[in-house]
């Protein structure tokens, strides 16, 4: 690793590095800042999946009753994390099936048929609504990139949502850049035109305060790979207690049944609240391996963590600066996500050798390098990544 020879800065919060052994690749790479991609693995998974597969082997089909006591507690982690009261979340496979959920409650056969994006959103997310507005006759409307192809002008998007409006799908962080939405005025807009606000918090969640209820947010949907160090297989949704009554969604299963074990052959009778939208059954094995990266991240708390996130991300954000690299993120931290966005030149190649030197970080192609420390992550490490971008860049 190439060195600055100069001494780290003090960053907020330095007593959670004690909790780097709770995550052991830290011990086996030069630096794990890929947190913004696929958080790193709390040592508890193990034994969580463990404990279902004991259950699994020692009880049979009787393990299913504390199989959904484990889902529904998991849920309430979920919820703990954005700011919602236990029993208004739910789980379900990814992002992809809660948004499929979502996306059947609405007809777009009316007058108010306009759904309102933009260029900046998940791909798949996108692909979704496409889809949605071409086979049932609804105008989907996709607020572009300014001229610097990264950033969305707040007040444009605002500009777009009208009477016609049914729903506005937004990220609160933007996946290329980190840059965080505003998302007070577009919440307004939504409000005054009577449109409902689906917020995608998929990479804030973690490392990003929500408090959905405190903000009185619609939809809030996301996923635990990122920066709740789940892993893979667990999409989770909210929807407003006072919202969702309302909501007949028909990419539904069976336990999305109120009487799901009575096994009725009839029309559903939806179950109450958040779990009409239970869908089929559970990924159980994902919600066990999720939930002690959850309990960490409750235990430690969204402002601690975001607090210690910004002063590792403005470190990135200076240290990108004074090396020459271009800065495809906001420069104010206040503005960001939990990650930046660099661009070095030849970022494709840099990223490939930072991956065979032990340094994990991604690349977005025409975005650049994005680095994702979280609260276990050191001041080192982050020089450290920038450091041996330069090494690279040199030699290359």
């Amino acid at each position: 690793m190439a060195q600055t020879g100069l001494v780290s800065p003090a960053t907020p919060h330095e007593d959670l590095l004690s909790r780097r052994s709770d995550y052991p690749i830290l011990e086996r790479c030069a630096a794990y800042l890929i947190n913004n991609s696929l958080g790193a693995m709390h040592r508890g998974t193990t034994e969580r999946l463990a404990d279902y597969a004991r259950l699994w082997n020692e009880r049979g089909v009787v393990a299913w009753t504390s199989w959904f006591d484990e889902m529904t507690r998991v849920a309430d982690l979920v919820a703990t994390a954005i700011g919602a009261a236990p029993g208004t979340t739910i789980l379900r496979q990814n992002v992809s099936d809660v948004l499929a959920s979502v996306v059947s409650c609405f007809d777009l056969s009316g007058r108010r048929n306009k759904i309102v994006t933009t260029a900046a959103d998940w791909p798949g997310t996108h692909y979704m609504w496409t889809e949605h507005a071409r086979r049932f006759g609804g105008e989907l409307v996709v607020v572009p990139f300014e001229s610097d192809g990264l950033t969305i002008d707040t007040q444009r998007l605002v500009d777009a949502i009208d009477d016609a409006t049914l729903i506005v799908s937004v990220s609160l962080v933007q996946f290329r850049t980190s840059a965080l939405l505003d998302l007070a005025p577009v919440q307004q807009a939504s409000r005054e035109h009577g449109a409902t606000l689906i917020l995608d918090a998929y990479q804030a969640v973690g490392a990003v305060p929500i408090e959905v209820g405190a903000h009185d947010v619609d939809v809030c949907l996301g996923g635990s790979v990122k920066f709740l160090c789940g892993g893979p297989g667990n999409g989770w949704l909210y929807v407003r207690p006072d919202l969702v009554e309302s909501l007949r969604p028909s990419a539904i299963g069976w336990i999305s049944h109120e009487r799901p074990f009575d096994f009725e052959w009839d029309e559903i009778d939806y179950a109450k609240g958040i779990g009409r939208f239970a869908g089929g059954t559970p990924n159980v094995p994902a919600a066990y391996a999720a939930s002690a990266g959850y309990e960490a991240i409750v235990d430690i708390g969204i402002g601690a963590i975001r607090e210690r996130s910004q002063s590792l991300t403005q470190l990135l954000a200076d240290g990108s600066l004074e090396r020459g690299f271009e800065l495809r993120s906001p420069y104010d931290a206040a503005d960001r996500g939990g990650h930046v966005t660099v661009e070095p030149g030849d970022s494709h190649r840099i990223h490939e050798a930072l991956i065979e030197r032990g340094f994990l970080v991604d690349h977005r192609p025409g975005s650049g390098i994005r680095i994702g420390p979280h609260f276990f992550s050191s001041a080192d490490e982050c020089l450290g990544v920038l450091d041996e971008i330069v090494a690279i860049r040199d030699q290359l």
